[in-house]
């Protein structure tokens, strides 16, 4: 007697919601915000039904607020990995500019996300929250060396500074990687912070 195998496997709540925002995610990174259906995305899902995203997020764009807020969340925790005040900044620089942040299908995902942003109050909020909770992380960082060393400068402009240069950065080496090279991107990060701080870069050797 053969044992039953059953047709379908049940998901636990969080499983399922964590599948429907991964499924998003890489339907935004393979076409954009037009490639975010629900057809699609119950389609990267493993064929879950339409129905369950009504049922988990209650709407298209609520998924969509759960995938900017799971991008972000990621991108924060490759920000700021730990380790001492020497060396969270390098760490961020090594993490945000990595191979991992800069392919094509990042940025298709970030640039439809952030499209969205501009039309959506809630997700504008939720950019904003995010948003001040890096600059919050960067300029820790920068004020734990700039007070070891006695510096007389503005943590939170020259903090606003990097985000800004490591975003248009990022930009430029995703559309034409073989103009920006990593080491290139990291070396103006390094010539930025190290004409205020002074030295941080890893010492290699």
């Amino acid at each position: 007697m053969t044992a039953h195998t059953p047709k379908y496997r049940r998901y636990e709540a969080p499983e399922r919601r964590e599948m429907l925002v991964e499924a998003g995610l890489a339907c935004l990174a393979d076409g954009g915000v037009s490639g975010f259906t629900i057809d699609r995305i119950c389609e990267a899902a493993g064929g879950a039904s339409r129905g369950l995203i009504t049922h988990h997020f209650g709407s298209k764009q609520q998924l969509l607020r759960a995938c900017y807020t799971t991008a972000y969340d990621r991108m924060l925790g490759a920000a700021a990995p730990g380790g001492s005040a020497q060396t969270s900044l390098p760490q961020m620089i090594e993490a945000l500019l990595s191979e991992d942040y800069t392919s094509q299908g990042t940025l298709r995902a970030w640039l439809a996300m952030w499209g969205e942003v501009a039309n959506d109050p809630d997700l504008m909020q939720e950019h904003r929250r995010y948003y001040d909770h890096y600059l919050g992380r960067v300029v820790q960082a920068i004020r734990e060396i700039s007070d070891g060393r006695m510096l007389a400068i503005s943590e939170e402009s020259l903090a606003t500074l990097f985000i800004s240069m490591v975003d248009g950065l990022w930009l430029e080496r995703c559309l034409d990687p073989e103009r920006l090279s990593r080491a290139d991107v990291q070396q103006a990060c390094y010539d930025l912070l190290e004409a205020f701080l002074g030295p941080i870069r890893p010492q290699t050797g």
